[in-house]
């Protein structure tokens, strides 16, 4: 893999392949939920959590959204993306959906991005910036890819669920 890349705004020609990007860089967190909680609860508790996600995008790439999404190109095609919210009143920035082509993983460019959204927030202000993630072995990569973009201490969190 080459090291050349680029990040800059999103626009909307974007759009599509960011949800390439999403479907192919989550396929094994949804797969992962699945298996963690059986298919009696997924069939009902996450059978809307891939589309969810999709208008999660849409929504965040929209042109009235409040939060700003960076695109990260490597040999001028797009290969990852990031949200980033501000807010102004509480000084707190985030990461919100974000995902690199698992192609393109593995070359820093995850790495780029967040420090790209880390810059972005302290020009608009904020003081403290922060991210969630899953604590399942999916996410394990985005964990060491958040940690070494310098984030933690962290919170732990459960989602527990139960047939009724």
């Amino acid at each position: 893999m080459s090291n050349r890349f680029h990040i800059r705004p999103f626009v909307s020609d974007d759009l599509s392949r960011l949800h390439e990007i999403r479907r192919a860089a989550f396929r094994p967190v949804f797969e992962s939920f699945r298996e963690i909680v059986g298919e009696t609860i997924a069939s009902v508790a996450l059978v809307n959590a891939e589309d969810e996600q999709a208008e999660l995008l849409d929504k965040i790439c929209a042109e009235d959204s409040p939060q700003d999404i960076l695109v990260i190109e490597q040999d001028a095609k797009v290969v990852g993306f990031c949200g980033v919210k501000v807010d102004p009143d509480t000084k707190v920035g985030e990461i919100d959906l974000n995902a690199v082509d698992p192609d393109a993983q593995g070359d820093g460019l995850g790495t780029a991005l967040y420090e790209a959204a880390l810059d972005h927030m302290r020009k608009a202000g904020m003081r403290v910036a922060s991210v969630g993630t899953g604590g399942d072995p999916s996410h394990a990569p985005a964990r060491r890819a958040y940690e070494k973009a310098g984030f933690g201490p962290s919170i732990p969190s459960v989602w527990m669920y139960r047939t009724l």
